[in-house]
C-alpha cells in the first residue's frame, strides 16, 4: 500500500499565519485568485476545489476581505499541479507526488514510480489515439471511394480493414477527456 505524505496541519496553519503577517504588513507581491487562475491556466472554480480537498494547502486570506492571496511559491505549485494534470494524472496519485516532494532523494524512488505509471497510461491512451485515427483515415478512404462511385472499392476496402476496425472498437471502450 501506498503512503500519501499529507503537510501537518501545524505546517499549514503557520504557513497561513505567516502569510496573512505579510499581506497586512503590504509585503508581496500577491495575487487574486483570478490572476492565479490565469497565471495557472486553471478555472478559479478548480484552484478552490484543491485547496478543499488538500491537492494544494489553504491559502492565505486577506485579512480586510477574506480574499485568497497567493504568493509566487503557491503559483510555483499550481504550476506544477497544473502539468500533472494535463497529463491526466488522477487526484490521488497528484496528492501522493505532491507530498512526496518534501522528502527529497527519500521519495525520488517512489516519485519515478509514479511519473514512469503515468507515462505508461499515456502509451496507452497515445496508442488508443493512433488507432482511432487509422480508423478515420479508412473511413475516408471508404468515402472517397463511394464519392468516386467505386462501390466494390469501397467493399473491398472495409473488408481487407477487419484489424483497423477491431483495434478502433477496443481502443473506444475508455473515452478520451474532451
Amino acid at each position: 500500500m501506498t503512503t500519501i505524505m499529507q503537510p501537518q496541519a501545524e505546517t499549514q496553519t503557520a504557513r497561513t499565519q505567516n502569510a496573512q503577517t505579510q499581506i497586512a504588513q503590504g509585503s508581496g507581491p500577491w495575487y487574486t485568485i483570478r490572476q492565479a487562475s490565469l497565471m495557472s491556466g486553471m478555472p478559479e472554480t478548480t484552484l478552490r476545489y484543491y485547496e478543499t480537498i488538500g491537492i494544494i494547502p489553504p491559502i492565505a486570506r486577506d485579512p480586510s476581505s477574506g480574499h485568497r492571496c497567493y504568493n509566487q511559491e503557491d503559483l510555483d505549485l499550481l504550476e506544477t499541479i497544473s502539468c500533472l494534470s494535463a497529463t491526466g494524472m488522477s487526484l490521488e496519485h497528484m496528492r501522493e507526488y505532491l507530498g512526496n516532494r518534501a522528502a527529497g532523494a527519500e521519495a525520488a524512488g517512489r516519485q519515478i514510480e509514479l511519473l514512469a505509471e503515468q507515462g505508461r497510461r499515456l502509451d496507452q491512451r497515445m496508442a488508443d489515439l493512433r488507432a482511432r485515427k487509422r480508423y478515420v483515415q479508412l473511413k475516408i478512404r471508404y468515402w472517397g471511394r463511394v464519392r468516386d462511385h467505386d462501390q466494390a472499392g469501397a467493399t473491398e476496402l472495409i473488408n481487407r480493414s477487419a484489424q483497423i476496425i477491431e483495434a478502433a472498437k477496443r481502443s473506444g471502450n475508455e473515452r478520451l477527456p474532451s
